[in-house]
């Protein structure tokens, strides 16, 4: 049989969803960041070669 402080101990359990949700927005952000800056340089050489030109 349970105790009543063992059950509110295990009910007050920390979420992860909150901070799950903010990192996902934060590298959402930091992917969108990336492709605007990749697709305001020049062509480079570099690319070029690899087949990533536009």
């Amino acid at each position: 049989m349970m105790d009543r402080d063992h059950t509110v101990q295990i009910s007050k359990k920390p979420s992860l969803r909150p901070v799950a949700i903010v990192v996902f927005t934060a590298k959402l952000m930091v992917a969108s960041f990336l492709v605007a800056q990749a697709s305001l340089l020049p062509a480079s050489p570099v690319s070029e070669v690899y087949g990533l030109s536009r």
